[in-house]
Parts: structure tokens; sequence; C-alpha cells
């Protein structure tokens, strides 16, 4: 069996191989636009598996292999931290993915299947939209405070809010940037609409989400979100490891006699911190085992401390549920 370093870029990719008994093949590079070539590289090989570095870029390459042979993807973090190397091209990491995959040392990452996959698109964009929305009224508010000025309304981003933006005049060219704001917000909330109504036909097909949406502070959109960074909760052995996963657990120097523990690693999915922080503050506002959880550690601690510790607890007992969940509705053998 061969097995396949690839060394992928924007433009190019790099194919190393080395069979098992450590022969190796010369690295080459192909544009990316030419799959044909990059299939028939792979596939002259004969028997094959391959790894590909996780990347923002790896899917498309991910896709166009897999009918061929085995693809595993690299944890590229793990990865750093194992090689230390002088020398850095692009030939040589691809020959080091390959060797390293021969003795079978790749730090794997995680591959959601297709409808995973497909759900976080859909839920990071629309967590996109609603960052950029935020700016934009950020920066309007700075529009006002280098006036001096107060919105007359409780709601400035309401109807009324902004109707009274469009009235006031701020000068000519404030009054483009008011303008230009104003139409950006209009935009982002036309889209949060759009992909609001395409979650709503989406969550049919994650039933799961009941298990979630049962929590105070977990809506739909949480719930789909949560999922979807999640992925199969069966991959996951124990609760802890789903706190480490979304990077909220403290980092560790331990030697000898001296252990130090440091801020949370901030490490997994940056999308599934950003949903259960907020989450968790408002499910304390109606789960008395988290509020006295979240209270005992403030005491101890600080209250920046307790959100971290509360949203930690609150991905465990996610997972929890959604385990719970697909435990009773699994489909008994025939």
């Amino acid at each position: 069996m061969w097995h396949v370093g690839i060394d992928l870029h924007r433009a190019t990719v790099v194919i190393a191989a080395v069979n098992d008994a450590g022969e190796a093949k010369d690295a080459v590079t192909i544009r990316c636009e030419e799959t044909a070539l990059i299939v028939e590289t792979i596939r002259k090989l004969g028997t094959f598996r391959a790894v590909i570095e996780a990347s923002g870029t790896y899917r498309w390459l991910y896709d166009l292999l897999r009918p061929y042979g085995t693809i595993l993807l690299a944890h590229p973090l793990r990865l750093r931290a194992m090689i230390q190397r002088r020398s850095k091209t692009d030939k040589l990491d691809a020959q080091l993915l390959a060797n390293l995959l021969r003795i079978n040392q790749i730090p794997l990452a995680y591959i959601p299947p297709e409808p995973y996959q497909q759900l976080r698109d859909l839920t990071r964009s629309r967590a996109r939209l609603a960052r950029q929305q935020a700016v934009a009224k950020v920066e309007l508010r700075a529009l006002l405070a280098r006036r001096n000025w107060q919105s007359p309304y409780r709601t400035p981003f309401g109807v009324r809010g902004l109707a009274w933006f469009r009235k006031q005049d701020f000068g000519p060219m404030d009054n483009l940037i008011r303008d230009e704001l104003l139409s950006r917000i209009e935009h982002f909330r036309r889209q949060r609409v759009i992909f609001d109504e395409q979650l709503v036909k989406v969550a049919e097909d994650f039933p799961q989400t009941e298990a979630l949406t049962t929590i105070y502070g977990i809506g739909s959109y949480s719930a789909l979100m949560i999922i979807a960074e999640l992925g199969e909760v069966e991959r996951f052995h124990k609760a802890k490891q789903v706190g480490a996963y979304a990077g909220l657990t403290s980092r560790v120097r331990q030697s000898g006699g001296h252990c130090y523990r440091g801020s949370i690693s901030r490490e997994g999915s940056p999308w599934l911190r950003w949903i259960l922080v907020p989450a968790a503050m408002k499910a304390v506002r109606k789960d008395e085992k988290l509020k006295s959880f979240s209270t005992r550690v403030r005491k101890r601690s600080s209250a920046k401390s307790a959100r971290v510790a509360t949203a930690r607890k609150l991905a465990e007992i996610c997972w929890k549920r959604l385990r719970r969940w697909h435990a009773e509705h699994a489909t008994a053998p025939a």
C-alpha cells in the first residue's frame, strides 16, 4: 500500500508518496485547477491512503479523492507540536506527512459527515451576519458620540430608532457615512431573515434539537449551532472532552512538585465557545444547579472565571442530553 502526503495550498497541491517498504516517490506539484491530473496521479499508485493537513480549503480535495481511497485529515496544531525542523518546504512537508502516515503517527482531525458540515456552514454564516450587523451598529453609535447626541428611543435600532437616524443632519460627509451604515444594517437584517427561514427547514433534519431547547437560554438557532459544532456525539467518551474541545478548559503546566494552571486553551471550536457563554449566562437565571455552581466559582475566583466555567459545564450538559436522546431514539437492529 502507498501512503500519500498532500500539502495543500490555494494555488497548488504537492503530493508525495511512500510505500510499506519505505520506497518513496519524488514529490510532484500540481495546480489546483488541474483536478483530472491530481486524480490521475493518485490513481496510478493503486491501493493508497492519503492525509491532508486541515485547513479552510481542504473540503474540495477531500471530496475529489474520497471515492478512490482512504483520506485522512491531520490536526495542524498537534502536527506542529510533534515536529521541529530547520528546513521547511512544500515538498518536505508532503514527504513528512507521507512518512508519518506510514508509521501511523498522524494526529487526526475530525471530519464531520456532510449533513453536519452543511449545518456548520449555515449556522456560522448566520453568526457572521449577526457580528457584521453589530459592527455597523457600533459605528452608528460612534457617529452619535462624536456629536454628543443621544437617541430618544430606548431601542435605537428598532423601526422608530432607525427612522430617527435618517432624519438627523450630521453634515455632508457624516450623512454619507450614516446612510451607508443604515443600508448595511438593513442588508444584514434581510439576510438574517433568509437564513432564519432556511434554518427552520433544516431543523426538521435534526430533531435532537428538542433535547437542548428545553434548557433556558438555548433556542432553536443556538441548539443547531451546538449540534453542528459537536458533530457526532459518540466521538466523545467523557463529558470533560467536550469542554476541552470547546477550548474552555485551562492550560496546565506541571513539572515535579509544581503545577500551574493558566487561562483557557481557546483550542477547538471558537463558534462553540461563542454560543455557549451567553447561553450559560441566561441558563443560570432558571437552573438552580448551574446558578449554584456559578456562584461557588465566582466566590473563589472572579465573575469572568465563573462565566467560562459555567459555559464549560453547559457544554457537558448539552453533550449528555444529546447522547441520551440518541440512545433513546436509536433504531433497533433488524
